[in-house]
Order: C-alpha cells, then structure tokens, then sequence
C-alpha cells in the first residue's frame, strides 16, 4: 500500500501533466504568457488542493479521542488566578485536579503531574495519557492554556511567553496549596508544553521530574522551517514567527538550558539533568528529530532518560501506550 507522501508525489505529477496540457493548449491558440501561467497553475491546485484537504482532514479524525468516562477517579475543577485585566477582575486558568479514590496508593505515591497540552490542544486531549497515571495513584493537574478550552479568556494562545508564566504561577499555586504543597511535583509538556516545562521548570528546584514530548530545541531557528500549511495556521493564529533575540531566548530550551549549565556547579548541573526525560519520533515533520539531538547532547542524557519512536509524527500516533509505559517507568524510578 502506497504512504501518504508516495499518494502526494502521485497526485503531484499527475496535476503537473495536466497542467502542461493545460499551457499547451492555451499557447496553441495564441495566448499569452499571463494567462497561459494563471489557467495552468489553477488547474494544477484544482486537482491537488482537494487531495490535500481530504489527508487534513483525515489526519484529525484518526487523531482524535472519544470522550473517556471515569470510574474510580475523583475529579475536580480548579482555578488558578495568574493575573488581572484592565479593571482588576483575576484571570484565572481552568483546570482539573485528578485522582484515584484510593487513598492509600495516592499516599504512597505522594506526587502530583503538572500536564501541558500542544499549540490546539485542551487539558482533555491528553486524558489517554493522564488517566493511566492518575490510575496507578498520581494526582494529575491538567489546565487549558490561555486561549483555549476554559481559559480563553485570559488571553490569546499565541502568547507562548505569558504561558511560560502561567506555568510558574501555576507551579507556585502548588506549593502554597495546603493540601498538595508537600507533595512531589513532576511535569509534562507536549509539543509547545514541552517548551513549557522545559523553559518554565528546568531551573526550577520544586520539580523533580519532567518530560518533554516532541520538543524543540532552538525556538527561531526551527519556526520558519515548518511545512506551509503549519506557516499559515499559526500565521492566522498570531503566532510571531520571527522573536527577536529576546524573545528566541526565552522560548528556546536549548539556550534556557545552556545558560544554568553555566551557572551551576558540575554536581548540581547532573541532578538536573537527571530529572530531565526526551521523547520524541524520527519521523516528526513539524519539530525535527535534529532538535531531539540537540537537547540530548546538551543534557548528556543517556538511553535511560531518552524514548525515540521510528513513527508517530508530531502527534505520536499509535504511541500511545508506550508514552504511557515509558513515563511510568521514568516516574517509577
């Protein structure tokens, strides 16, 4: 059976001929060179365009989770104040606290994982990953991020620098909160939550454990890469494409990184290395395995705090259990 990429080749050479027949046919009569170039190209995206559409939108149904009932799981909305509007009203990100009703493995296991979704994600499109663990006895926080699902409101998605300062606020709520303050903290971040945690909790003592799923390494570097339908999403979107130095800094993980390794002694800088799990898949389009790379080699991980999956893409599709299995493992240890 052909892959998607072999379909697209196809459909391409395909549009291509048709396309020259099109420009022939036009110059024959006379036409010229304009028109030739407009009704050519026209017929060129009247073939592919809709082959494209059709992998879009097939890609998103094979993606998505049907809505996951609880049994044994005790659920809870939160809100947590991570600043004001103009008029001194809180702005509040919306989340869910989770755990098991058994209150002995939630006693021994004495930890709580702060979740970070993707770029369009909710706090509920994770719950294949976060449930299993909420099951063996960790109690998740799961929160939308500003602009998406119940935290719209507080601003829009596209500030990728306020939602690393979300997440500290996030993590602050934490520690002051009586009843979860002495509790270990881990995270996990996703994508653009990988960002998140990294940047966000990398030097931050308080968390013991993280994992960053498909995460970029340098942040401007790797942006204007992305395929075009990705480009114009998060054009429309208002993601900047082009931070300037500043901003590249504080979005990109490799360099935060960097710059404690720097600060830290060589013992200090170890543990925290240590604390620190990558996954990610060869095959990702979207964020490119050499970012993977670039942040190993940074951290000097070994295969112990490392998962690389042959396929999956950006969303690891069908990877599910092992990212469940393998975080378990991490977390287990």
């Amino acid at each position: 059976m052909l892959s998607k990429n072999q379909k697209r080749i196809f459909i391409i050479i395909i549009g291509i001929i048709f396309s020259a027949y099109i420009w022939n046919l036009n110059t024959s009569w006379g036409n010229p060179f304009e028109p030739c170039l407009i009704l050519s190209t026209t017929t060129f995206l009247i073939i592919y365009t809709p082959f494209e559409i059709y992998w879009s939108f097939r890609d998103l149904y094979f993606d998505r989770w049907a809505p996951i009932k609880f049994g044994s799981l005790i659920i809870s909305k939160i809100k947590i104040e991570v600043g004001k509007n103009k008029k001194g009203k809180s702005r509040c990100i919306v989340a869910c606290l989770i755990r098991s009703n058994d209150q002995e493995i939630v006693k021994s296991k004495n930890t709580i994982v702060v979740v970070c979704h993707g770029f369009s994600d909710t706090k509920e499109t994770l719950q294949y990953y976060y449930l299993p663990l909420a099951y063996q006895g960790y109690t998740i926080l799961a929160y939308d991020a500003r602009g998406i699902g119940e935290s719209k409101k507080v601003g829009r998605r596209s500030q990728f620098l306020k939602r690393i300062d979300d997440y500290r606020k996030i993590i602050e709520w934490v520690k002051d909160n009586d009843q979860l303050k002495n509790k270990k903290i881990y995270s996990v971040g996703y994508s653009i939550g990988a960002i998140t945690v990294l940047c966000g909790g990398f030097s931050n003592v308080h968390i013991e454990k993280i994992i960053a799923i498909s995460s970029i390494s340098y942040y401007k570097q790797n942006l204007p890469k992305y395929s075009p339908i990705v480009m114009l999403s998060y054009l429309l979107r208002g993601v900047k494409l082009f931070p300037n130095k500043e901003e590249n800094e504080e979005l990109s993980p490799y360099i935060v990184i960097e710059k404690s390794k720097r600060l830290l002694s060589e013992d200090i800088w170890r543990n925290y290395s240590k604390r620190i799990f990558l996954i990610h898949a060869r095959n990702d389009k979207i964020i490119k395995f050499k970012n993977f790379k670039e942040n190993v080699k940074l951290l000097d991980l070994s295969d112990e705090n490392t998962l690389v999956l042959k396929k999956g893409g950006h969303t690891q599709k069908k990877n599910e259990i092992v990212l469940v299995a393998a975080s378990l493992k991490f977390f287990n240890s």
